[in-house]
């Protein structure tokens, strides 16, 4: 008897398991996604250090910046002040103490999705004729620029904030230290020598 009713058991076991399967329902639904905003990076003046370089082997000279202006759009020419010094230059438009307005630093607009923490690094630089180690400062759109800039030194990624709206941005004032290699530079020659912004977010 016991024998049986075990089957019975078994067979009812395998009747709700029919019975569960016929009534299943199944439902299809999408996943979708939009991608991210390119970042992208726009030159609104170049970094030069101008007709003042000495050119004698080893000597230096330094783009020093500061920021002037008081808005808080994307920093534009006019609100950046400058001067280059040091053993290898004329120092000019004040120095280390910069006085001229935007004649030797660049400024550079990164632009991408609204509130988005992205890196950047300025990589430094090396010709056969002289050396270039970039620094300076990143500003998000929207804030006050002495308050809300993040300094950014050569082959270091710094971090900052892209602005809240509309085309989202984010400023590089940019200038640095240029040295001379071992040997003198020629007069009255041009020189030049290129490196990379790279942002990531």
């Amino acid at each position: 008897m016991l024998k049986n009713k075990v089957y019975k058991s078994l067979a009812s076991t395998a009747l709700l398991a029919a019975t569960m399967t016929a009534n299943a329902k199944v439902e299809s639904f999408n996943v979708g996604f939009v991608t991210i905003q390119d970042l992208s990076i726009t030159q609104q003046q170049g970094l030069s250090f101008g007709q003042n370089v000495i050119g004698k082997a080893g000597t230096s000279c330094t783009i020093y910046t500061a920021l002037t202006g008081t808005g808080t759009a994307l920093v534009v020419a006019a609100d950046v002040d400058d001067g280059i010094e040091g053993t290898g230059c004329l120092t000019q438009g004040g120095g280390s103490t910069p006085t001229a307005v935007s004649t030797f630093a660049g400024l550079y607009h990164i632009t991408g999705a609204a509130s988005q923490s992205v890196n950047v690094t300025v990589a430094s630089t090396s010709t056969a004729d002289f050396d270039f180690s970039p620094s300076g400062k990143l500003v998000t759109q929207g804030t006050a620029f002495t308050a809300g800039s993040t300094s950014l030194f050569a082959d270091s990624p710094a971090s900052a904030t892209l602005g809240t709206t509309g085309n989202a941005g984010l400023s590089l004032i940019l200038g640095g230290s240029l040295t001379v290699g071992a040997a003198d530079l020629s007069a009255n020659t041009p020189y030049s020598g290129s490196f990379d912004i790279t942002a990531v977010y």
